[in-house]
């Protein structure tokens, strides 16, 4: 376990267009992600509120905000000043808009947040003296 995972501090060459960083995956490691997700969504429970619909919506709600991310290639325009101000959001953003993976990587952290959830609340669990609560305090 890292407590501490880099990202890239500033895009490497300014003018690369959102495309240009899209990696290109292979047909295998889309099926491979699809049977992952496939199986993801049979450890959700069918609880009222854990469960995947919820999974997939905080999923889709996280791709939307990282959209609206500004990357400082779509603001620079050349001025010194507006540059400077471009890329000290894409530091303050952590520079999570110039990393697919990194991207990637939250989307996923989203989706499987919830796997395997019970659909009760911490202190119903340790009321009832969970495995999980004795664990884990």
């Amino acid at each position: 376990m890292q407590d501490v995972i880099a990202l890239p501090q500033r895009v490497a060459r300014l003018s690369v267009t959102r495309e240009e960083q899209a990696p290109q995956v292979s047909t295998l490691v889309k099926d491979q992600l699809s049977d992952y997700v496939c199986t993801l969504a049979n450890l959700y429970h069918g609880n009222s509120f854990h469960n995947f619909e919820h999974a997939s919506h905080v999923m889709m709600s996280v791709s939307k905000l990282l959209s609206r991310i500004v990357a400082p290639e779509e603001v620079l325009r050349g001025d010194d000043e507006d540059d400077q101000m471009a890329m000290n959001l894409h530091d303050h953003t952590y520079g999570i808009t110039s990393d697919p993976l990194t991207q990637f990587s939250v989307v996923l952290a989203a989706l499987i947040h919830d796997v395997d959830h019970t659909g009760l609340r911490n202190d119903d669990l340790v009321r009832m003296r969970s495995p999980a609560a004795v664990i884990y305090k």
